[in-house]
């Protein structure tokens, strides 16, 4: 299945090891290439802040790493929030990336060791999201974005098996 375009995005601070964060981007996005040049410095940098950016590559080890973790449903609800049919935008924790675990930052929190962002951009995004994400429990209670089933803004779960 090919996958959408993916860009990657994450603000280093001077106080952070830059090849440190790339490290942890490549663990889940293997093919990560950033596009400017990053020379590891000594400590502290003379730049407050870089803007570390690159195309992602491709999307299976991340995809991979949703379903060893058993969080498709979360990672299909997560990937939608701030999207449209052709765009989402996501965070991701670079702490949790750096051991290979895929540990999503909502919008408003901080993530102790900061995040990356990544874009996402295809024609049919929405549909290649579910497709990707999809998991057999779904043949017996379906899932779709937007269904409203999936986990509130704030991550806090939908109850939608109880009887009202």
């Amino acid at each position: 299945m090919d996958g959408p375009d993916v860009r990657i995005r994450s603000r280093v601070g001077a106080h952070e090891s830059l090849s440190s964060v790339i490290e942890a981007i490549k663990v889940l996005f293997p093919d990560f290439n950033p596009d400017n040049e990053v020379n590891e410095t000594g400590f502290p940098r003379e730049n407050a802040w870089i803007d570390l950016h690159g195309d992602g590559g491709s999307m299976a080890r991340f995809v991979q790493a949703l379903r060893d973790q058993r969080i498709l449903d979360t990672g299909m609800d997560a990937m939608t929030m701030d999207s449209t049919d052709q765009s989402t935008l996501f965070r991701l924790s670079r702490q949790a990336a750096i051991v290979g675990k895929v540990g999503f930052v909502l919008e408003g929190e901080a993530s102790f060791g900061g995040h990356f962002e990544v874009l996402l951009e295809s024609t049919g995004l929405i549909h290649w999201i579910e497709k990707a994400t999809f998991h057999e429990g779904r043949n017996h209670v379906p899932r779709s974005v937007g269904d409203g089933y999936g986990m509130e803004m704030d991550g806090a779960s939908r109850e939608w098996n109880d009887e009202d």
